[in-house]
């Protein structure tokens, strides 16, 4: 567009074509210096030649009259040009041709694009003379545990930008170009300035040479974009693979509801560039490296696009992917359904899916009961639809059967098995979740797995064949083995270190061991039988303690397990020793439930214990700052916490509503020793808060216990304001608060 303004003016001065075609030269020989030795030194040697020629042509005078050279339409797509070299970008993104191609093995479809990607990723070269980016001012330290550390090096451009929504049904066009708009092509990085000679003729009302303010045709974007990030980016979508996404989705449109569309493809990258970098990383079941969203079942990208925009707060597009990705996998399964009922009505033998179809559809259920399951309680009820379709796909691929790896097995096929163990492990996760938080009997029982226990961290979030051969291998080891020895008081071996993810399954194993044997029996558990689980855990903690990967530093680079295993084990101390009624409570989604959530504590060195693990879990966002952890939820808060600290607090105040009462009956010296060293931990952390006030009321020591009480509920209730990706949490934190105030008075 600078090009043609200034021709304009030179026009309305010169005379003669030929002035005008030598300004034009002229132009183009400024926009030309300084790129001499890139284009010859990482191959524009003919780039470079062309520009000569045509130099050499602008100085002869243009022949007045001659008509301009026809440009045939691209053959592809019948898309039209008014230059040939124009012709030929278009033609290369529908061929995949990439002739300029660097020392480092990577293919370009331009030169220009070849020494931007010599100038950005080869930074030693002689003739590179830009500095590095660096990051702009951004410390991100404190949140490298929700964001990838290399995002704050790139040049942001504000979210709000690439908001482009496509509808779908009623205002959806019958094809979907995802050329509508070039800003939803530049990602999360300033568009770069190509320093090849560009100057191509703008007519808005031509889309075909449509030309951005920077001088850039849309196709130059495609390209541009496509050729950095590809290869590299799990999360990445091409615009071929984007309109082919949107093609797909169109032909589901009779099922579709009405309001639902697809976000633009900038929109959703961001959403499953959260997924894969943040979310996930509380359940890793889908690996990382080798996703590519091109290649994905759409109901699965737009499944864990769903879970993105959950937890950056775009709950209203989170919804309407969430109910895209229901509809199209469940009309997936109905149309097999009819597919295999007509096979055998006919005699035929149908085709049934492979396994990685099988593990992306296992992989899609549990993204979406997940997302379900702690989301607005109107769709709780999608969550018990979908579990028992999850369960009989669980059991269909292998749940049961041993899936040893051998020492000599590849990168690949590696990735390969720990992903469907995963995966498969994901899903008892979720059925143990759901017992935990309504009562609900799990659709799998830890006797029913057959598999080995996950690998280490730095071994599933290897990039490459390389970094998986150097992360540190573990000795394999059945899940059903390593509960065993918890459960029988031998322990996990000394020299058996395992992993974060293994510790977190077997603490998921006890605590459904405690759960059956709760439910076997209307009478409380037997002493002998709570000092069994006991040892257990007790032998849990030890290999717990001895793992490197487990820690309870919410930032820690091994992942969050750590710390929400610790809140399973907290829940597994207090299921001991308690009778929570939650069955059906959370279900209903009204805080008011949770006034009439009974512990059924009693005074016992059994419940010392579990009351030790209770103030534990309160002193360490005491310790943090409640505030702190209020306002920062998101990056280390999971659905463990919640629920442990809505039991953790209840249980507390329970009892120390009942050391009140001893207090009242037999004074101070009539609790035993454990219980008051119980009390001067709670009154120690109560002081370390805002409301250490409370505890200096000149009051007689039953007000006082009583008072604490109401304030360990208050503590944990300012846990739970501000606002929250999960539901759930809000129903948590209002039945807190007015279990607080109701104790108060």
């Amino acid at each position: 567009m600078k090009g043609k303004r200034h021709t304009t003016t030179v026009e309305e001065h010169a005379t003669g074509a030929g002035i005008l075609v030598l300004v034009d030269a002229l132009l183009l020989d400024g926009l030309l210096g300084g790129d001499v030795a890139d284009c010859e030194q990482y191959g524009g040697g003919d780039a470079l030649r062309q520009k000569r020629a045509r130099r050499e042509l602008a100085l002869v005078p243009a022949a007045p009259g001659r008509p301009k050279a026809i440009v045939p339409p691209c053959q592809y797509c019948n898309k039209q040009f008014k230059r040939l070299e124009h012709l030929v970008r278009h033609e290369r993104t529908h061929t995949q041709e990439k002739p300029f191609t660097c020392e480092c093995g990577q293919s370009f479809t331009r030169q220009d694009l070849l020494a931007r990607h010599a100038k950005l990723s080869h930074p030693s070269r002689p003739d590179d003379t830009q500095p590095p980016a660096t990051a702009i001012g951004l410390d991100v330290g404190d949140l490298e545990f929700s964001w990838d550390p290399n995002f704050s090096t790139q040049d942001i451009l504000p979210d709000t930008l690439f908001d482009f929504n496509l509808p779908l049904e009623g205002s959806l066009p019958a094809s979907i170009t995802p050329y509508d708009s070039c800003f939803n092509l530049f990602a999360s990085r300033l568009p770069a300035f190509s320093d090849s000679e560009d100057d191509t003729e703008v007519e808005v009302e031509d889309e075909s040479e449509s030309e951005s303010e920077w001088g850039t045709t849309v196709d130059d974007l495609a390209e541009s974009v496509g050729s950095e990030s590809v290869d590299t980016t799990p999360w990445f979508i091409t615009v071929p693979g984007y309109k082919k996404l949107c093609d797909e989705v169109q032909s589901y449109l009779n099922v579709i509801p009405m309001g639902c569309s697809v976000p633009s493809v900038d929109t959703l990258m961001r959403y499953l560039e959260t997924y894969l970098q943040c979310t996930q990383k509380f359940l890793p079941f889908i690996h990382p490296a080798t996703f590519s969203a091109e290649k994905t079942d759409i109901e699965l990208v737009l499944a864990a696009a769903a879970a993105g925009a959950q937890q950056r707060y775009d709950l209203p597009k989170a919804y309407e992917l969430y109910f895209i990705a229901k509809v199209i996998v469940l009309e997936k399964l109905r149309l097999e359904s009819l597919q295999v009922t007509s096979d055998l009505l006919s005699g035929q033998n149908g085709s049934t899916r492979s396994r990685t179809d099988n593990l992306r559809m296992i992989q899609t259920f549990i993204l979406l009961i997940n997302f379900a399951s702690w989301a607005d309680r109107r769709i709780l009820s999608d969550a018990a639809t979908l579990t028992s379709q999850l369960a009989k796909l669980v059991r269909e691929n292998g749940l049961s059967a041993s899936d040893e790896m051998p020492r000599d097995i590849s990168w690949l096929s590696w990735v390969s098995a720990e992903e469907k163990r995963r995966t498969l492990f994901a899903a008892y996760v979720l059925f143990n979740l759901h017992t935990i938080a309504f009562g609900i009997p799990p659709l799998i029982m830890y006797h029913e797995i057959g598999l080995f226990l996950p690998g280490y961290v730095e071994q599933w979030e290897a990039k490459n064949a390389a970094q998986w051969r150097q992360a540190p291998r573990r000795v394999e080891r059945r899940f059903q083995e390593c509960l065993r020895c918890l459960y029988d008081g031998t322990g996990i071996p000394k020299k058996a270190r395992l992993s974060s993810f293994s510790n977190y399954l077997l603490i998921h194993g006890l605590l459904q061991q405690i759960y059956v044997n709760r439910k076997g029996s209307t009478r409380p558990l037997e002493p002998k039988t709570i000092d069994s689980f006991e040892k257990a855990l007790g032998a849990w903690q030890i290999s717990w303690e001895r793992s490197d990967e487990c820690s309870l530093d919410p930032s820690s680079p091994k992942g969050p397990f750590g710390l929400s295993s610790t809140a399973l084990l907290r829940l597994a101390y207090i299921r001991l020793n308690s009778d929570f009624n939650l069955c059906r409570r959370l279900l209903t989604g009204d805080a008011q439930c949770i006034l009439n959530i009974g512990s059924g504590l009693t005074r016992s060195p059994h419940t010392d214990k579990a009351i030790l693990h209770a103030s534990h879990a309160l002193s360490i966002p005491v310790c943090l700052g409640v505030s702190y952890v209020a306002s920062n939820q998101t990056a280390i808060w999971t659905i463990e916490h919640s629920l442990c600290s809505l039991e953790c607090a209840i249980s507390l105040k329970n009892w120390l509503e009942i050391i009140s009462e001893a207090v009242k009956t037999c004074g101070i010296e009539g609790l035993r020793k454990d219980e008051k060293i119980l009390l001067r931990i709670v009154t120690g952390i109560i002081k370390e808060t805002c409301l250490d006030a409370t505890i200096d009321i000149l009051e007689d020591d039953v007000s006082r216990i009583q008072r604490m009480a109401s304030t360990v509920l208050s503590l944990w209730a300012g846990m739970f304001q501000g606002v929250h990706t999960l539901e759930i949490d809000n129903t948590i934190g209002a039945g807190l608060r007015l279990l607080a105030n109701s104790t108060l008075h």
